[in-house]
């Protein structure tokens, strides 16, 4: 037969006061399901009255029956658990009232268990939804949003300063509205998030929230091409220097001359065989021409479907002939994403300055012409070595967790849930490193 001792080791239960006696698992059925039942009692000889706090001396508080309670526990097995405590209660002469006997296990008035709530807080750092949460852990979604809501608090932002170096976003929830984000572009921790990324909004969370003289301390504010951004920020951030992210200013590009490939390539979906075989090439090789010139093949021949025995390079400069204006459109692209690659800024300005532009199409034109519009601040993508690689991949973990969660309708809770699931991932990191720089010590 197990001993208390023994089954508070099953159970991780470190309060000595809990004492399980033989046979104390057993089975019933609560609200037409299975569940295992697990009782033992709490008591102790307390040192004095929890509510006049008067000393227990020669018996002035005896015990006075016992008060049962059932406390919801992590499934032990395939089964849900219950803890059914007989809690002592005890009467305190001086003051003429009663308290009940306690335990870290539970909080006073409460039927679940800490490990529970534990459970919901390290189950929410998970990509999983509230609803799963909540049957892994025997509650109820509301209780899984409330633990959330009531952990988040201490994480929350404090608005007591700002750092050196910002990074502006915005991401999509619900019903296609978009919120705004900012984070230390340094360390990756979110400041804050904002249910709405208009101007006006935005401007007047950092007003509201943050002195002058504490948004003059920013030195780098790094951004997309987002017009807004570049409209408030100088008013804001008086001091603050604006950096263009370069993935923003390569997909730009990249994105221009994909869809002037596609412009290319349906020219060529006519009845004409000759024709036709241009189509599906285009079709079929559209990776090499995104592809950086200097990463292509120039040594080795290989077999490809629709060309034969060919190097890489011979494959896209054939298909760049079948055009102009493909060919003309191909050689800006490769300038650009080469000067962004070599931190070159003055070749950069070159590409951009040139006049004669009528060969290529009118995506990449359109392209030169925001590159033109941002090229100041391109200038200090060139200078400071931020980028908003952090803020794009907190982005795509919160899309992650918008699509298990199939939505989140209240944004409050859908804010609470990232932070929490940030916070303690972070929490979780740092614990983890602290543990190996131990084991090398």
């Amino acid at each position: 037969m197990p001993t208390s001792n023994d089954m508070q080791k099953v159970l991780d239960i470190q309060d000595k006061n809990l004492i399980f006696k033989d046979d104390c698992v057993t089975y019933g059925v609560l609200k037409g399901r299975k569940v295992k039942y697990i009782d033992c009692t709490l008591s102790y000889t307390p040192a004095e009255c929890e509510k006049c706090h008067a000393p227990n001396n020669d018996y002035s508080i005896y015990k006075n029956g016992t008060q049962s309670s059932r406390v919801t526990f992590p499934m032990s097995g395939i089964r849900p658990t219950y803890l059914r405590i007989r809690k002592q209660r005890f009467m305190c002469k001086a003051f003429g009232s009663s308290f009940t006997a306690k335990t870290p296990i539970v909080k006073e008035h409460c039927f679940i268990s800490t490990f529970i709530k534990a459970k919901i807080l390290t189950k929410s750092s998970e990509a999983c939804s509230v609803k799963d949460i909540a049957k892994e852990a025997n509650v109820s979604e509301a209780t899984v949003q409330r633990t959330i809501n009531q952990e988040s608090k201490q994480y929350r932002p404090h608005y007591h300063t700002l750092p050196s170096h910002l990074s502006f976003d915005e991401f999509k929830y619900a019903s296609g509205r978009m919120a705004f984000e900012y984070i230390d572009v340094q360390n990756g921790h979110i400041l804050d998030i904002l249910p709405t990324k208009h101007s006006r909004s935005v401007s007047n969370h950092f007003i509201s929230h943050y002195s002058l003289e504490q948004r003059e301390k920013v030195k780098t504010i790094t951004v997309d091409m987002n017009a807004s951004y570049v409209s408030f920020i100088p008013r804001l951030f008086p001091k603050a220097e604006i950096i263009i992210d370069r993935f923003h200013i390569v997909q730009l590009v990249n994105r221009s001359m994909n869809k002037t490939r596609v412009k290319i390539m349906n020219q060529f979906n006519t009845s004409n065989g000759e024709d036709q075989k241009k189509y599906r090439r285009l079709k079929h090789f559209w990776k090499k021409i995104l592809k950086k010139e200097t990463d292509l093949s120039y040594t080795k021949y290989q077999r490809y479907k629709l060309f034969g025995q060919r190097l890489e390079s011979a494959i896209v400069s054939e298909m760049l002939a079948y055009d102009s204006e493909l060919k003309a459109t191909y050689d800006v692209y490769q300038q650009i994403i080469q000067a962004v690659g070599m931190n070159d800024y003055n070749q950069l300005s070159c590409i951009l300055d040139r006049s004669d532009v009528s060969n290529l199409s009118s995506y990449m034109k359109t392209s030169l012409r925001t590159l033109r519009k941002h090229l100041p601040f391109i200038k200090n993508t060139f200078k400071y070595p931020y980028n908003n690689g952090k803020i794009e991949g907190i982005n795509n973990k919160i899309k992650v967790l918008n699509r298990v969660a199939y939505g989140y309708r209240n944004f409050a809770n859908y804010k609470n849930r990232i932070i929490i699931h940030f916070s303690l991932k972070a929490s979780q990191r740092e614990h983890a490193q602290k543990e190996v720089y131990s084991m090398v010590a």
